[in-house]
C-alpha cells in the first residue's frame, strides 16, 4: 500500500470517529425527520406529477418505515447474463420466459356447462403467437392440474372437472374450479404480471418486472443471479435472509430521499434499518413495532397509548430500568448520553 492510499485511509478513519456518548439515535431522527417534513410539503404541491415520483416519494417512505408486508408497487430489476444483455432479440426472448401468462390471457371466449361440469375454452391464435405458446403446451399444463381432464379439438380446449369419491360435485365447487382454471399459469413466472425492457447508456438491456417472485426469476435460464434486485424487504428476507433485507431497507430509504432531492447521510438510514431488523425479522418503527416493544414502560407510554401501557405495567408489576433517553427526560433524570455518561 503506497503512502497516498494510507493517507486516504487515515482521513476516512478520522471522519468515522464520533465522540463517546454521542446520541446517534437522536441525530438520526433529526437528520431524517426534517427532510421527511419537506417531502410532505412537496407532496402536497406536486399533485398530478408522474406516478414514478409519487411511488418513490412520501408514500414509499411510509411503506418502508411501517414495514408493510405488501408493497403498493412490487418490482424486480432483472439483469440478463453478459452474453445476452447487449442482444435485444435474446433479451426479448428472456422477457417472454419471465412474464406470467394465464389461461384467460390466450382465450377469446369460454362456455361453462354446469350439468356436465365442463368448460370449453376457445383459443386466440394471435395471442398464442404473441406469447409464443402452442395449443399443446396449454393442454399439457392443464392435464398436470389435480382434479381436471383436458382435451383439444379444432382450437377449442374442453376441460372437465373430475368426480371425487367422497363428495358430489356441487355447483359452487364447479364454479370455483372454473375460475381457478382461467387463472392458471401456463407460462412464465407465477406472480410476475408484466415485464418491461430498459436500456443503459452503454447500450445494455435489463428488465423491470412488476410482481413478486424472486425464487421463480432465479430459476429462469439466462438471468444473472447476482443481479436480481427486488424492492420488497419481506420477499428479500424470505429468499436471501435478514442481512439482505436490512441492506435493501437502507438503500431504498436513501433512493426514496434522493428522488425528492433530499441528501441524508447513509449512516443515519443504516441505523434505522439496523433497528428494524435487529431481532431477526422486520419490525415497523411505530407503536406496533420498535416503539411499542421497548423494555421501558415510560418509553412506550411516551409514544402512544399512554393509559394502556401504564395500566398494563401496574397489572403485571413491571419495573422500569430507566436506561434510555425518553424515560429519563420524562421523569427529570440526567440522560445517559453525551457528558451524562460520566459519573
Amino acid at each position: 500500500m503506497n503512502e497516498e492510499w494510507l493517507d486516504i485511509m487515515v482521513d476516512k478513519k478520522e471522519n468515522f470517529r464520533i465522540a463517546p456518548g454521542e446520541a446517534v439515535g437522536t441525530i438520526a431522527a433529526q437528520s431524517i425527520g426534517e427532510p421527511s417534513t419537506q417531502m410532505v410539503l412537496q407532496n402536497f404541491h406536486q399533485a398530478g406529477v408522474v406516478s414514478a415520483i409519487r411511488t418513490k416519494g412520501l408514500p414509499r417512505l411510509i411503506e418502508l418505515i411501517d414495514a408493510r408486508k405488501v408493497p403498493k408497487v412490487a418490482t424486480i430489476e432483472i439483469w440478463p447474463d453478459k452474453s445476452i444483455m447487449k442482444d435485444l432479440d435474446k433479451t426479448k426472448a428472456l422477457k417472454k420466459k419471465i412474464e406470467e401468462v394465464l389461461v384467460k390471457n390466450v382465450i377469446s371466449g369460454f362456455d361453462e356447462n354446469f350439468n356436465s361440469a365442463s368448460m370449453r375454452l376457445t383459443l386466440n391464435k394471435e395471442k398464442l403467437a404473441m406469447y409464443d405458446i402452442t395449443e399443446r403446451n396449454i393442454v399439457s399444463r392443464l392435464e398436470k392440474a389435480e382434479g381436471i381432464e383436458a382435451s383439444l379439438d379444432d382450437h377449442v380446449i374442453t376441460v372437465k372437472v373430475k368426480k371425487t369419491k367422497n363428495a358430489e360435485r356441487s355447483v359452487h365447487m364447479i364454479r370455483v374450479m372454473f375460475v381457478k382454471i382461467r387463472n392458471m399459469t401456463i407460462a412464465g413466472v407465477k406472480g410476475i404480471s408484466s415485464v418491461g425492457i430498459e436500456t443503459t447508456e452503454d447500450g445494455a438491456f435489463y428488465l423491470i418486472a412488476m410482481g413478486n417472485n424472486i425464487s421463480g426469476v432465479l430459476d429462469v435460464d439466462g438471468v444473472d443471479n447476482n443481479r436480481v434486485y427486488s424492492n420488497d424487504p419481506f420477499e428479500v428476507m424470505r429468499v436471501f435472509g435478514i442481512e439482505a433485507a436490512r441492506n435493501l431497507i437502507a438503500n431504498e430509504l436513501k433512493d426514496t430521499m434522493k428522488v425528492n432531492g433530499v441528501d441524508v447521510s447513509y449512516r443515519h438510514l443504516a441505523l434505522v434499518a439496523d433497528a428494524m431488523t435487529f431481532y431477526g425479522g422486520i419490525k415497523s418503527v411505530g407503536r406496533h413495532g420498535i416503539a411499542g416493544s421497548k423494555n421501558s414502560v415510560f418509553a412506550r407510554a411516551a409514544y402512544e397509548e399512554t393509559i394502556k401501557h401504564f395500566t398494563n405495567a401496574c397489572v403485571f408489576s413491571e419495573s422500569d430500568p430507566l436506561t434510555g433517553v425518553a424515560e429519563n427526560i420524562l421523569i427529570g433524570k440526567q440522560v445517559k448520553v453525551g457528558t451524562g455518561i460520566v459519573k
